[in-house]
């Protein structure tokens, strides 16, 4: 009986550090690509502004790339920087019963997933 004891506490112990370990890489993970995230809708913010007074929105199934150097020459944004780390990026419009924008950063330590999708698309 304290043999099962011994294993239920030691089982019991492995899973509790098994489980801290993994919620500490999460969150280290988190805190890290968070600022990125930042960027990302940044860039979104920024690009809805200036695509309502430029563009007429897509039609149904279609989709617009602007792009951040047409943002930074339209005065707009002047840069997306996170710790040091330039980046660059994209925002797309699409009309698939409702308008959404999306936007896409590669820089040194982070790209945002399809990012070279889309922007080789067009």
């Amino acid at each position: 009986m304290k043999e099962l004891k011994r294993i239920s506490i030691i089982w019991g112990l492995l899973l509790f550090a098994i489980f801290s370990l993994l919620t500490f890489f999460a969150l280290k993970w988190k805190t890290k690509t968070n600022g990125y995230f930042e960027l990302e809708n940044k860039l979104v913010s920024n690009t809805k502004s200036y695509f309502e007074s430029k563009y007429s929105y897509p039609n149904q199934g279609e989709k617009k790339i602007i792009t951040f150097n047409e943002l930074k020459e339209n005065n707009i944004i002047d840069e997306i920087k996170y710790n040091d780390d330039n980046c660059d990026g994209y925002t797309l419009v699409t009309y698939d019963k409702v308008i959404d924008f999306k936007g896409f950063i590669k820089c040194n330590n982070y790209t945002t997933k399809d990012y070279e999708k889309y922007i080789n698309n067009n």
